[in-house]
């Protein structure tokens, strides 16, 4: 029998979006989500100019050439939305040491899957055992775990 048959124990489940995510945690595999923690980035929801600009309309130090930014050649908004990738798997590594979960699903918009994905050190994605992309990030307990598998 594979240890993957014998599943017990905590599972996390990250629901993100570019704007917000939640760790929510299942304490057996059948059990309901919880929420455990929230992160919100409030800069998703801003338009680009509302990112760059000061009270005069224009940066006076402008770390952009033609609306790029210098971070890799995206925008501000998509800088800041990379951070926030970053902080999430910051945020769910903490969760995993604190909780001990041994399996974790993420359930994120397509795009932001991709940046966890590029942000998740080698032990995370290890753990990670379903991805499933759905913005159900502003979703109930109840309607995440109803997009994952009945048996976490």
């Amino acid at each position: 029998m594979s240890t993957q048959n014998l599943r017990s124990g905590p599972s996390l489940v990250i629901a993100a979006d570019a704007a917000r995510a939640r760790i929510l945690a299942a304490l057996t595999p059948e059990a309901p989500l919880r929420d455990y923690a929230s992160l919100s980035n409030p800069e998703a929801r801003l338009h680009e100019g509302d990112l760059v600009a000061d009270s005069g309309g224009r940066r006076n130090h402008r770390p952009t050439e033609g609306g790029h930014s210098a971070f890799g050649g995206g925008t501000m908004k998509d800088h800041r939305i990379e951070e926030f990738a970053a902080s999430v798997c910051e945020g769910v590594e903490a969760a995993l040491r604190d909780t001990h979960a041994e399996r974790l699903y993420v359930v994120a918009e397509p795009g932001f899957l991709g940046l966890l994905r590029q942000r998740m050190d080698g032990q995370m994605e290890r753990r990670v055992v379903g991805t499933i992309p759905k913005s159900l990030a502003s979703e109930t307990p109840e309607r995440i775990r109803a997009a994952l598998p009945s048996r976490l």
